[in-house]
């Protein structure tokens, strides 16, 4: 569903949607995706994520449940801890690098 909409919008905003988080994808929901994908290595507990993207945990645990249903995360579970941790699905991984990708490319100057 995010894909779809990202993809109609695309052809109608050209560079435009580059700038902004793919549709559907509200402004704390794209934090905590940017989050996750600097943790290469699913180092994040719940507590620290929720700090790092500025949100009370229960709130978090909201937004994860949100992206969960949209197939942008998923919750692993430690076997020796049982602390659960929030990592992105492949999906998510391929969004992220191509939003990543693309603004990357863009090349901006700035007259003096």
């Amino acid at each position: 569903m995010i894909r779809e909409a990202h993809s109609e919008l695309k052809p109608r905003y050209g560079l435009a949607t580059i700038f902004l988080p793919p549709a559907g994808i509200e402004e704390a929901a794209w934090d905590i995706l940017l989050a996750l994908g600097s943790d290469d290595r699913c180092e994040l507990t719940l507590d620290q994520l929720a700090r790092l993207v500025s949100l009370p945990e229960a709130a978090l645990i909201e937004w994860l449940a949100v992206l969960e249903g949209n197939r942008l995360v998923a919750g692993v579970r430690n076997e020796i801890t049982n602390e659960v941790r929030a990592v992105l699905t492949t999906g998510a991984r391929e969004l992220l690098d191509r939003y990543l990708s693309a603004a990357s490319d863009l090349q901006v100057t700035t007259r003096h």
